[in-house]
């Protein structure tokens, strides 16, 4: 038996949106998986952003999970189908569920990407750390109307799915609440795009990692992209044919939620992937050359990185020369403190270097530099 046998309202944009919905879901499911091994195996950076990113994954599955149930009973299908098919009740039903529970993970991704961009910053920047605070609270505080006025539309409340009294309903205030919300919704999604690429630009690590990074975290942009959409889409819910035209907005609502879970998730999981682009990524370090001085015959090198002190170390011809390693700290730490860069000489072979909160554990891992190179 058939999907469309058992289900005779699946049909027209639900099959579609049913397929995007799960395969961005799977996707953000396997960073979330990742997110938690780094966690627990790796490091221990992020452990707030961690959680809120969790809640909001929660959220955002809750919202999936009604949605598939709405999309097989109707969701993007004609508002004539479903009527002949007696599946009204259950489409209104499922589908004002849906949407309850995306109003809850649009503003909760939201607050785990500033929480995570809050810990990556630490106290260095207490400009950009009180516009993130700013952007998540006032998320919360706006979407908190949003969420009441769901159920607050029809009198009594069960008048919200039952075909027969759907005159008690007026869904024009939830909806021109939609507009403002939406509105800040996809700033927000920009501005949280952005404000990333302002914290790795300043940072000398290489250039194809650091526009590699600034890239992905940027994609952001596509999350407000689908808010713009979704909130335009709203305007489908005052239609004769809305359950056809808010299938556009369950689409873009989906690919916003997890768009916002899966760009997040990408600097925090980046321990794992560093094997495999060690060939492609280099430290760079600005130094104008070697400077030797001489004693008692012995050739020693200096060479300053990043401002640090000069660090000495053999340099004879019969000497390999030694590794500089440089760890880049975004501190995370209550202590007042800027972005951190030293170095360190050696005369071991040390993996790789990296870029890691206050306590030196690593989210952004760089591998060796040889000065035997120029």
């Amino acid at each position: 038996m058939s999907i469309q046998d058992r289900f005779p309202a699946y049909g027209g944009r639900g099959p579609s949106d049913l397929r995007l919905g799960i395969a961005l879901g799977v996707i953000a499911t396997i960073f979330m998986v990742m997110r938690l091994y780094v966690r627990l195996r790796i490091n221990k950076f992020g452990t707030t952003a961690l959680s809120f990113s969790l809640l909001a994954w929660f959220f955002t599955t809750l919202t999936q999970i009604f949605g598939i149930i709405s999309v097989l009973h109707g969701l993007g299908n004609h508002i004539t189908v479903i009527e002949e098919v007696g599946e009204l009740h259950n489409f209104l039903l499922f589908t004002w569920i849906t949407v309850f529970f995306f109003n809850l993970a649009i503003p909760t991704g939201k607050v785990a990407v500033s929480a995570f961009l809050i810990e990556m910053n630490g106290p260095s920047n207490p400009k950009i750390r009180r516009s993130l605070i700013a952007v998540a609270v006032l998320n919360i505080v706006l979407n908190i109307p949003q969420v009441l006025l769901v159920w607050f539309q029809c009198s009594p409340v069960d008048s919200l799915w039952d075909p027969l009294r759907q005159a008690n309903c007026d869904h024009r205030k939830s909806v021109y609440y939609t507009y403002f919300v939406g509105a800040v919704a996809a700033l927000s999604d920009f501005y949280l795009a952005v404000v990333p690429i302002h914290m790795l630009i300043p940072l000398r690590i290489d250039r194809k990692l650091k526009w590699g990074l600034s890239f992905l975290m940027g994609c952001g942009v596509f999350a407000g992209v689908a808010a713009i959409v979704r909130t335009w889409a709203a305007s489908f819910i005052l239609t004769t044919d809305s359950s056809y035209g808010v299938g556009i907005l369950f689409r873009w609502g989906e690919v916003e939620e997890w768009i916002v879970l899966i760009t997040m998730s990408i600097p925090p999981v980046w321990p794992l992937f560093r094997p495999f682009t060690s060939k492609f990524i280099k430290t760079n370090n600005s130094r104008s050359g070697p400077q030797y001085a001489y004693k008692d015959n012995q050739a020693y090198g200096s060479v300053p990185l990043y401002g640090s002190t000069a660090v000495a170390s053999p340099m004879s011809p019969n000497f390999p020369p030694p590794l500089i390693t440089t760890t880049i700290s975004v501190s995370s730490m209550k202590e007042e403190a800027t972005t951190v860069a030293s170095s360190r000489g050696s005369d071991e072979r040390v993996p790789h270097n990296m870029i890691s909160d206050g306590k030196g554990e690593p989210w952004v891992e760089l591998k060796e530099v040889d000065l035997k190179k120029p």
